[in-house]
């Protein structure tokens, strides 16, 4: 009698803890599908804004394309503005 006393205690404290870890599982479960939500959530938005980025160096590449003669005049009389105030500074 004695032994199945302690079995039937056994088999209820076990099904205690069983209901209590489904429990915790289903909520860390929970806050795991959140968690997973948002990530998809913000990797849609950088992929988003890549692609955004993508276009506007593709567009700032095909300016630079059209007026690269400009930029090659402007930033040669840029630097030879910067070697004349260089030459100044160094004969004082």
């Amino acid at each position: 009698m004695e032994t199945l006393m302690k079995a039937d205690i056994f088999f209820f404290l076990t099904s205690v803890v069983v209901v209590i870890l489904a429990i915790l599982v289903a909520v860390a479960l929970f806050y795991i599908v959140r968690i997973l939500r948002d990530i998809k959530i913000l990797s849609t938005k950088v992929r988003e804004e890549g692609d955004k980025i993508v276009d506007d160096v593709d567009d700032l590449r095909t300016g630079l394309k059209k007026q690269g003669l400009k930029m090659t005049k402007i930033f040669s009389a840029f630097v030879s503005f910067l070697k004349k105030k260089s030459k100044k500074i160094t004969k004082k």
